[in-house]
């Protein structure tokens, strides 16, 4: 064994241009694994320290709008005390209400001075629940005793991470007893501190406060309602359990909506029902409209295992092309060896103790290459999935890798050294056969290998195409230079509405600024919608669309520059008296023409307006969905995000702007730091999905194509030498360097052209499908093709080139000379 050691390091000092191919490709196959497994490893373990999963569901909202069902992750507050008070069968019942907080304090203590905060919605997650929680999610308890800390009213609990945040100086049986007052007038007491959760969840509540049924839970117009914020679990025995619990809860609620239909006749219809999910199925729902919570389609997740296998099998078949490239060169050894009664065992043990060796340097190599991928992918690898780590998992993970590398890089090489015949190597002067095969599975490897490069580069050209295609298509509305700014929650409902239009005319005022409007900007992620109904004369029956509603001031229509194709623009009011609606809800209401719509009546009862204008179709929504019917209206009580348009002709003074607007803001709102976003860079942040698949299908090309080569590589220098004497003969003739080098290129473009000819239909059909989820796309040409195919096709020649040329400019009568 210490003999075959020796012997394997020999070798591979002897040949270090093709160690160090091997291990390159290996360690980027190996790396690229790694990283993708940090990432999938996290996205499955959500959920997974949880006990019972497989009998935890969530309780959810789904309505039906235009045909289509529209799963929402909040519900109706009332849902839950019925479920708690009502309902047998079910093991527990658990609330998670957000609480909204707008401020801060913890007062001073010994050691500790005031502290006041005004946290932003993300930062900070005060859940109002039930002592039942801590019976679902199993934290450890470092302070405090589970059976009490959340009993009274008074009481809070957090987690180590806030308590940290909030008293860094004490240690956690100090923090009990500390009092921190939520919104100024809210004042708890610490009862307990818990630790942080050690696997990803959608639990991540911070701050626990005791959730109490009030008057307005008990309202019936508050079966009716739901709120994101507002989620409800059950643990149930069984599967039955789940599905008699559903059709109760489904019942009460229709029930409730019946009574409330009694009592108020509402003219619209509700289209909700109640549905439940297993929990281990919520992280993976994309589908489902949740504010502010991570999601990952398990298609995403399906897809990054097969492009992790795959970069490892082109990883090993490069191995195992290079590997075998020096086969002919090794004749002697292998020759000799074999005369001195070298054993297959022994020549096989050789070759595997090559490949561990290799693949273990591989292995070290790529935990520093790991780390420079997390900073190369960006916000691809968040902060948690860096700090996320199972040893067992990841040490099964690394087994099961190294040994499937290992196997598979080294199996082929080995098998064939041991059935070389040692007379056959000194009759052929290096000439390596098995039987009548000569090497031709190499050849089928390399066309595999370019099969899966054509698809990453192909697939990057064509998702690049639609991402740029979302992006500068014309939305119907003016977006350059734009920039957004809301105004604090606690501020826009403020009744002095004088002081938000006050500064919006200082604003107007600044060197720079170019136009200034108040309203829902025309595409955003959040939207409020209502069902509008309209009685044309002579039905029976109103027609009843859900219309989706933006709050606008007298100057939205210009800043946007939307077109107005019939009547007139919303006057200036504090309160709502008409609406402007856009084609598609023209249509909707069945009207013939634009014009037909101006001055007929939609709305609900009690809240009735005029239509007053028509306006040209714009995209408020991502290019996922259809244009939908809107109105616009004023209310200026909600008006809460200014629209700033700056000078797009003067960008080198956009800094100077920005400061004398923060300079303006802090004269309005002293205490407010000033929040800003570019119009289009939010736009472009809405396609964060497409972003980082864009991002890692280009990594992913990358990887495949250096690897295809390596590959490559390693035949053309098999191929040079094994035509050496033909080479030498041809030049002795005549042949030039340019032809010898065509002659010797002209097999590895077939087989790169083979390569696109078999990936092309699996491009085209992939492609397809992935763009079916989009209402507005790109069509499929054939230039991402053909600019794919130049690409593998150069990549191949500049490749072969350098062992081509090599064999060329060699003296034919060292290639002639015999032995």
């Amino acid at each position: 064994m210490w003999l075959s050691f020796k012997n394997s390091l020999r070798h591979l000092k002897r040949n270090k241009l093709f160690t160090f191919l091997n291990i390159l490709g290996l360690t980027i196959g190996i790396s690229s694994c790694w990283v993708i497994y940090r990432y999938v490893s996290f996205e499955l373990s959500y959920e997974q320290g949880l006990p019972n999963k497989d009998n935890v569901y969530r309780v959810l909202s789904n309505f039906k709008r235009d045909g289509q069902d529209e799963i929402f992750g909040g519900l109706s507050r009332p849902i839950y005390f019925y479920m708690k008070n009502e309902m047998d069968g079910l093991e527990n019942v658990v609330p998670s209400f957000r609480m909204f907080v707008s401020k801060i304090d913890i007062p001073a203590i010994p050691g500790q001075d005031l502290k006041q905060e005004e946290p932003e919605f993300t930062e900070t997650a005060v859940i109002s629940t039930a002592p039942s929680y801590f019976d679902l999610i199993p934290h450890t308890w470092l302070a405090g005793d589970k059976s009490t800390a959340l009993n009274a009213p008074y009481q809070l609990v957090l987690t180590e991470k806030r308590a940290k945040h909030y008293f860094p100086k004490l240690d956690y049986l100090e923090m009990i007893g500390k009092t921190i007052v939520y919104n100024d007038s809210i004042k708890k007491v610490v009862s307990g501190i818990v630790a942080n959760l050690t696997y990803p969840s959608e639990f991540n509540g911070q701050e626990f406060v005791l959730l109490e049924e009030t008057a307005a839970d008990k309202r019936l117009a508050n079966w009716t309602n739901s709120n994101g914020n507002d989620k409800v679990y059950f643990v149930a025995k069984d599967p039955s359990s789940a599905t008699k619990a559903l059709n109760k809860i489904q019942a009460v609620v229709k029930s409730k909506w019946e009574d409330f239909k009694a009592e108020t006749n509402p003219t619209y219809e509700y289209n909700r029902s109640i549905v439940t999910m297993p929990i281990k199925e919520s992280h993976f729902a994309t589908s489902m409209n949740e504010r502010g919570a991570e999601k990952t389609s398990l298609n995403v997740i399906y897809g990054l295992i097969g492009v992790g296998i795959f970069l490892l099998l082109l990883a090993c078949i490069n191995y195992i092309n290079l590997t075998t490239a020096q086969l002919p060169q090794r004749h002697k050894e292998i020759g000799i060896r074999k005369t001195l009664g070298g054993s297959r065992k022994s020549l096989i043990l050789q070759m595997m103790l090559e490949t561990t060796l290799i693949v273990g340097i591989a292995t070290i190599l790529s935990t520093f290459v790991v780390q420079f991928a997390f900073a190369l992918l960006g916000d691809l690898i968040t902060e948690n999935i860096k700090a996320y780590a199972n040893p067992l998992l990841f040490a099964t993970f690394l087994s099961v890798v190294l040994g499937i590398t290992i196997l598979l890089a080294g199996f082929y090489p080995s098998w064939m050294i041991s059935k070389v015949n040692a007379v056959d190597i000194f009759r052929n002067k290096g000439s390596v056969a098995v039987g009548q095969n000569r090497l031709n599975l190499r050849k089928t490897l390399i066309v595999f290998q370019f099969i899966i490069a054509q698809i990453f580069i192909v697939g990057a050209l064509i998702v690049g195409q639609q991402l740029k295609f979302v992006v500068e298509k014309d939305m119907g509305f003016y977006k350059d230079a734009v920039v957004l700014i809301n105004l604090p929650y606690k501020l826009f409902r403020n009744p002095n509405y004088s002081k938000k239009t006050t500064l919006a005319n200082e604003i107007r005022k600044i060197p720079g600024v170019e136009a200034v409007t108040m309203g829902t900007a025309p595409l955003s992620l959040d939207y409020s919608s209502m069902a509008m109904d309209y009685m044309p004369k002579g039905k029976l029956e109103p027609i009843v669309p859900n219309i989706f509603l933006k709050i606008i001031d007298d100057e939205y229509l210009d800043f946007y520059d939307l077109k107005l194709i019939a009547g007139s623009p919303l006057l200036a009011s504090d309160t709502t008296n008409g609406f402007l609606i856009n084609e598609t809800a023209a249509r909707t209401y069945g009207f013939k023409s634009a014009q037909d719509a101006i001055g007929e009546i939609i709305g609900q009862k009690g809240y009735a307006h005029p239509i007053v204008g028509v306006i040209k179709d714009f995209h408020a929504k991502d290019f996922y969905s259809n244009i939908q019917p809107m109105a616009l209206l004023h209310d200026t009580e909600r008006l809460d995000e200014y629209a700033i348009r700056l000078d797009p002709a003067n960008k080198k003074e956009w800094p100077q702007v920005m400061e004398r607007l923060k300079s303006t803001w802090s004269k309005f709102f002293p205490v407010e730091t000033l929040q800003y976003s570019f119009y289009d860079e939010s736009i472009l942040a809405m396609y964060k999905k497409e972003q980082n698949l864009y991002k890692l299908t280009n990594i992913s090309t990358g990887i495949a194509i250096i690897i295809s080569c390596l590959g490559l590589f390693g035949l053309a220098t098999i191929t040079a030498f094994q035509r050496s004497k033909e080479i030498g003969i041809r030049k002795v003739l005549g042949a030039s360097i340019t032809g010898i080098v065509s002659m010797l290129s002209r097999d590895f473009v077939k087989m790169v052209l083979l390569a696109i000819l078999i990936a092309s239909p699996i491009i085209w059909w992939a492609c397809n499908k992935w763009l079916e989820d989009f209402a507005y796309r790109i069509d499929i040409s054939w230039k991402p093709f053909i600019l794919g195919g130049s690409l593998a096709i150069l990549a191949a020649l500049l490749t072969v080139s350098y062992q081509a040329i090599k064999a060329a400019k060699t003296n034919p009568v060292d290639s002639l000379r015999d032995e």
